[in-house]
């Protein structure tokens, strides 16, 4: 079976900011109101409601949240989103008679949270309930038992749409489910890969928005190379400049490869009859995604432009006016750099290998925030958790995604229809694989493709040869692992 899946709207996550802000957790104001006109949790409408019974009451007890991105926020500040985030708390605390207070990592360290997770679970400490770390370090943890089962938690009912069902999907065991992502956090959207593109600068080549491209279903690899000649102009010194010159394309290496592994569909891991992980990965299907991809970064005469992605980001070459279209995150539209750009651009996904797919797809970065809590927290507090994240999750999908997805990125971070039909498609279409979600448990394998394109070298056949036999090994070792923690907590 095919194990990485497109979501749909409706079940894709909204994950909270991916910066790493801190905002102080203080008692909320008593006379502190949502802003006029915003969507309150009590409002009637369409929208699903949780079933958690009336009456649940914690007696005022403090769920503490220990994380790398803000959970809170003191007061109402004009934001839409945090301001969101601050009416959801309010009403969970009310609702269900408890507090949420959040300690927040301002080290910028990924590892810093998970790493004092563990310690805390060595010395049986409870001094927090539940984590908020990035995707990639919490899978890798969980494997070591330090997470419990969020699946076995009551109230928690993770078939419901404000959890993200892909990644459910994706990390299930037998089941069982050590972290979680949904409406409670927005890094889902912010860490999702796009191609934004100059007005301007089309309109000067007289050139079709790639809209158009997309619509008729031939936004390729190779279409996107066969554009970026057209804008491309030397300042006269035949050197890449990053001031002067002109560029078709402006992208990076490490992260910015990934999301070909998804736009190519070029799957990783699947799952036997037995609901096990299998490779399922296809070394000629990467070959053919290498090829195009090289060409796309070095085949062009100069015409694209690769940034250092450790220090800087495509964007703001891009925002500045000098290039055509570039590869960003989403959480690139909301920097100053490109709210404050000149020029109009558009979005539009990331181009795909061929005609014949039957989508445009992008992954799951791997940096996405997730939700996790210690083995420490069990029993009537593991049950308290998944009531407030059961209650958060519905009332952040009722507030916080039109706050963030309709009313910020659709409305004030694009300046046209299509844009935001390209973000739905774009979010409609993310897909989750567990063998780029588990990256040091098979060894960082979606890795080697980064090291192929840095080289410019298609070197796919004999490095991934090499990585065969080494990552099926760690496919059954995980598939053993998995079972016995499954087979522990019964």
């Amino acid at each position: 079976m095919k194990f990485t899946r497109a979501l749909s709207l409706l079940l894709a996550a909204l994950m909270l900011t991916g910066t790493l802000a801190s905002c102080a957790t203080e008692n909320h104001d008593e006379g502190d109101t949502a802003p006029e006109g915003a969507t309150t949790v009590s409002e009637e409408d369409t929208v699903p409601k949780d079933n958690l019974p009336d009456g649940l009451n914690y007696g005022g007890e403090t769920v503490t949240f220990y994380t790398n991105t803000p959970i809170t926020y003191a007061n109402l500040s004009g934001d839409p989103v945090s301001d969101a985030v601050f009416e959801r708390n309010k009403y969970v605390e009310s609702r269900l008679n408890l507090k949420i207070e959040s300690i927040e990592d301002k080290s910028n360290d990924p590892y810093l949270v998970v790493n004092k997770t563990v310690n805390a679970v060595k010395s049986g400490s409870t001094d927090y309930d539940v984590i908020v770390s990035p995707c990639w370090v919490v899978l890798d943890q969980s494997i070591s038992g330090t997470f419990a089962n969020l699946a076995g938690a009551d109230y928690i009912q993770l078939d419901q749409p404000w959890w993200t069902q892909g990644f459910n999907e994706a990390v299930s065991f037998q089941g069982n489910q050590y972290a979680v992502v949904g409406s409670v956090l927005l890094s889902i959207y912010r860490s999702t890969f796009a191609t934004v593109f100059n007005k301007n600068l089309f309109n000067d080549a007289n050139q079709p928005f790639p809209y158009e491209y997309v619509e008729q279903g031939t936004w390729t690899l190779d279409k996107q190379a066969s554009l970026i000649p057209l804008f491309h102009r030397d300042n006269g010194n035949n050197t890449q400049d990053a001031t002067g010159d002109y560029y078709g394309l402006t992208t990076g290496l490490i992260s910015y490869v990934d999301p070909y592994w998804a736009s190519c569909e070029v799957d990783i891991m699947g799952r036997n009859s037995e609901g096990e992980y299998e490779l399922v990965f296809n070394s000629g299907r990467l070959y053919d995604a290498a090829e195009k991809v090289l060409h796309l970064y070095y085949g062009t005469d100069g015409g694209t432009y690769i940034i250092d992605a450790v220090t800087d980001s495509p964007s703001n070459l891009f925002s500045n006016g000098y290039s055509a279209m570039a590869t960003v995150l989403i959480s690139a539209l909301e920097t100053a750099e490109m709210r404050n750009m000149e020029d109009a651009y558009g979005v539009v996904p990331i181009a795909r290998l061929t005609e014949e797919q039957d989508g445009y797809y992008s992954p799951l970065g791997d940096g996405a925030f997730v939700i996790a809590a210690p083995t420490t927290t069990t029993g009537e507090k593991l049950d308290r958790l998944g009531a407030v994240l059961e209650a958060m999750g519905s009332a952040s999908y009722r507030i916080i995604k039109p706050a963030y997805y309709e009313t910020t990125l659709r409305t004030k971070l694009v300046s046209d229809p299509q844009s935001s039909e390209m973000l739905d498609l774009i979010i409609e279409n993310i897909r989750i694989d567990a063998g780029y979600i588990y990256v040091t448990a098979f060894e960082s394998f979606h890795h080697g493709f980064r090291d192929i394109i840095a080289s410019g070298v298609n070197s796919t056949t004999s490095l991934y040869s090499s990585k065969l036999k080494l990552t099926e090994k760690k496919v059954k070792s995980l598939n053993v692992k998995l079972a016995r923690l499954a087979e522990k907590n019964g």
